[in-house]
């Protein structure tokens, strides 16, 4: 504990906006002034530990906080364009037993000091490169203090889930169940509280202007009474009023993904949690992956509210490896044709595409998601450069992630050097006058 902790260049996510705050009914996309203190508020309340990582005016938090109300423009000319980091082709992946890595002297001092760093209770990480772990422990332990949070724990996962969604759906385009200039309408017939000409693609994209499920009425709801259980027609009604008309701006908003979980179960006639058992819970030995059904027996829980009103857009919990696996395989060929993946890594000017982000590392860069629920957060992110999937799952909210992953102990590695990515050149000095 006492090593002497340093860091990298700061980690950014590419051209982040600020996180705002919730945008009030009618709201357009080109009125940009935040309402922090009204998200502040809303992140206070659910979140006993919150520590913001310190920024400068205007610049955006650590990647690692999900962006769950910012709002942006989206330019007509420059509306989409393709990610530059195309995903790695390679058979379907085999799963792999977590060996001994978690034991190597210079990854334990690399996973505590990236723990230490954040502040947290307890983190795990995991690297995989094709279908093999490379890197997989944890350090700390659990809110109660006693208990040490072990490599192969499961924790909740966030707006990682997305992912997991997204890919169902892109699957169901690929036979030919659904496409993605259908409508909420055709297939969401009886949901009133939804603009119906709504898109499928504009639900995978943040597009759709729907205002986020996670409002005033949930979050009181989640505060007051967190063992009852929340039906969607009693989450749609506490929508707010559609912050733009649809495909003319761009908002990240849950109420995305929860609709798409609607759609995927009228489509298949399975529940989400079946039918990604079935696609991919299964087929690629997720064992310690699940979605989450408000059963607070375990760790890895959530009470019946954060469950249900989160749902298809961040209630899913799993391990360090199994992520890591996960994104592997997905941003491979293992599980989507190239038609797919060239849909999913169309990025906006938010460097958003359906279902994925882009991320920019210091000597690297690449693409995957975030998360943060509850006192949860969450990174899952695929380097192509490297060639190398890598997932880190933290017990604390708001935590410097950038900081975590360029933590260093004494004159050890970080994580990031670790998988390969080369620690950026030192700034030159400035010229003595």
């Amino acid at each position: 504990m006492g090593d002497d902790v340093r860091t990298s260049t700061p980690i950014r996510q590419a051209r982040a906006i600020p996180v705002r705050g919730v945008p009030s009914p009618r709201r357009r996309p080109r009125l940009r002034a935040p309402i922090a203190g009204l998200l502040l508020s809303l992140l206070v309340a659910l979140s006993p530990d919150l520590t913001l990582a310190p920024t400068n005016a205007g610049e955006p938090h650590s990647f690692g906080v999900q962006p769950i109300d910012r709002v942006g423009s989206i330019d007509a000319p420059s509306r989409v364009r393709p990610v530059d980091l195309a995903p790695h082709p390679r058979a379907a992946p085999t799963p792999q037993p977590v060996t001994a890595v978690a034991e190597d002297p210079r990854f334990v001092a690399a996973v505590e000091a990236a723990r230490s760093f954040g502040g947290a209770y307890g983190i795990t990480f995991a690297a995989v490169r094709d279908g093999e772990v490379l890197w997989a422990g944890a350090a700390g332990r659990y809110r109660d203090g006693a208990t040490a949070v072990a490599g192969s724990d499961s924790l909740v996962i966030g707006s990682v889930t997305k992912t997991f969604v997204a890919a169902t759906v892109l699957q169901l385009v690929e036979e030919g169940r659904l496409s993605l200039g259908d409508t909420v309408r055709e297939h969401l017939p009886g949901e009133a509280a939804v603009t119906p000409d709504i898109t499928i693609r504009q639900l995978l994209d943040h597009t759709s202007g729907l205002a986020d499920v996670f409002n005033d009425t949930t979050k009181v709801g989640i505060e007051t009474h967190p063992e009852r259980a929340w039906s969607a027609t009693e989450i749609m009604e506490t929508l707010h009023e559609p912050w733009y008309r649809p495909g003319e701006g761009w908002a990240y908003a849950n109420t995305n993904y929860y609709l798409l979980g609607l759609v995927i179960e009228r489509i298949t006639g399975a529940t989400l949690a079946e039918e990604l058992d079935r696609r991919f819970f299964t087929p690629l030995g997720l064992e310690s992956t699940s979605v989450l059904t408000g059963d607070t027996s375990t760790r890895d829980s959530l009470e019946p509210a954060w469950a249900t009103i989160f749902w298809a857009s961040g209630a899913m919990a799993a391990s360090a490896s199994d992520l890591a696996r996960w994104g592997d395989a997905l941003y491979g060929d293992a599980l989507l044709n190239e038609a797919s993946r060239a849909e999913m890594m169309k990025l906006n000017t938010d460097d958003y595409g359906l279902g994925v982000q882009r991320i920019e590392v210091p000597g690297s860069a690449g693409y995957g998601h975030t998360g943060m629920l509850k006192t949860y957060t969450s990174l899952l992110l695929h380097l192509p450069q490297e060639n190398v999937t890598l997932a880190l799952l933290v017990n604390r909210t708001h935590v410097d992630l950038a900081g975590m992953l360029g933590a260093r102990a004494g004159d050890g590695p970080s994580l990031l050097e670790l998988i390969g990515v080369e620690k950026p050149a030192a700034a030159p000095a400035p010229a003595t006058p």
